[in-house]
């Protein structure tokens, strides 16, 4: 199983909406809205690199009012 975080950009005034629909994903442990440079993080569990590629690129990053996006593998 591979674990990670992936932080999210948000815009203006859509972070909880962003954050809502992500967290419906079943490879999505949860997303919370946060406050700092990113708007939401969530975590993410997926069976394989490919699996964890196609969630971040066909699932999140093409949810509507999500802008970038920058992961962090679990390595431990």
């Amino acid at each position: 199983m591979i674990e990670a975080y992936v932080m999210i950009t948000a815009a203006a005034g859509t972070a909880r909406t962003v954050a809502e629909t992500i967290d419906e994903r079943d490879e999505v442990s949860r997303a919370r809205v946060i406050a700092g440079e990113f708007d939401v993080i969530a975590e993410v569990e997926a069976e394989s690199n490919q699996e964890l590629l196609s969630v971040i690129t066909e699932d999140i990053q093409s949810v509507e009012n999500v802008g970038h996006t920058r992961t962090c593998i679990v390595l431990e």
